[in-house]
């Protein structure tokens, strides 16, 4: 998403990552990896258990997910994946954000 920003904000979207780490973890992180778009942290997992993003051993550690929700809050997609490789390319999820306007 981070290479693709300028395409999904052109559609009229908005990205958000959400890291199931501390603050002190996520700004750590964040420091090394900038991105171009808000980071919201939920260490006590709300967001995750909410949307059913619960953690799995398989997975080794937080699963990946993906949701593209509505300006009415609905969601219209989701993806939660077992690993990083299992969330849709920028591509596929530019084409539902453009199927949605």
């Amino acid at each position: 998403m981070r290479d693709d920003y300028e395409r999904f904000t052109a559609v009229g979207a908005e990205v958000l990552a959400v890291s199931a780490e501390s603050p002190e973890r996520s700004e750590s992180y964040l420091r090394s990896h900038p991105l171009s778009y808000p980071t919201l942290v939920d260490a006590d997992h709300q967001v995750f258990d909410a949307y059913d993003v619960t953690s799995r051993l398989i997975a080794l550690g937080q699963r990946p997910a993906l949701f593209v929700i509505d300006a009415e809050g609905v969601v219209r997609f989701e993806e939660v994946g077992a690993q990083q490789y299992n969330i849709p390319s920028n591509d596929k999820v530019l084409e539902i954000l453009e199927s949605l306007s």
